[in-house]
């Protein structure tokens, strides 16, 4: 019907996102493009001005070991996932492994998580929040095991960790917490 949008499937959202990957990447690097793809036709398109940064790096998030983490592999500049450092660990070697079938060298790949924040000194907070167990992954303690925490991201080499904001309160304690995140766990 005219002015709905078709959902897909799982694998076609996948298949279209590859070959946008491809399209963005030419857009961004070739005066005229010209694509025939299953999904995505372009004649001596023009896309200016060119951005200043080369390459303008390609995101890409998402961990699905088989399909995404390939696409991930072929076409992105940095990937993100939402995940603790286990499951990060995991795949991050599926990532690399795609890397390696491509020839392409995983470090040029830079990584970056994502994890809600709990951090504390009120332990009762922080007995309850453990026992909630957020469904999304999470950085629950102390600033000494926050800081911990972020130590075994970076020891497994994520380049990034972004915390978002929504589980930290009103904006004052959003503002302290984020703070005190920066000064006491950040800076180290």
């Amino acid at each position: 019907r005219r002015g709905t949008w078709a959902l897909h499937t799982v694998n076609e959202r996948l298949e279209r996102l590859d070959e946008a990957c491809t399209v963005i990447k030419r857009l961004y690097t070739e005066t005229k493009t010209s694509f025939d793809g299953r999904f995505y036709q372009l004649d001596d398109a023009s896309l200016e001005p060119k951005p200043v940064q080369r390459p303008l790096p390609l995101l890409i998030g998402g961990g699905g070991e088989k399909v995404t983490l390939k696409i991930t592999a072929r076409h992105a500049n940095e990937w993100n996932v939402w995940g603790d450092p286990d499951i990060l660990a995991h795949k991050m070697a599926i990532l690399d492994r795609h890397c390696a079938d491509l020839g392409r060298n995983p470090k040029d790949i830079q990584r970056s998580a994502v994890a809600l924040l709990f951090m504390s000194d009120d332990s009762a907070y922080l007995k309850r929040m453990r026992a909630a167990q957020p469904a999304m992954p999470h950085l629950i303690g102390t600033v000494d095991e926050i800081r911990a925490l972020v130590q075994r991201y970076q020891d497994i080499g994520v380049n990034e960790l972004i915390v978002p904001d929504f589980t930290l309160g009103p904006m004052e304690q959003k503002v302290k917490t984020l703070d005190r995140f920066i000064t006491k766990v950040a800076s180290r």
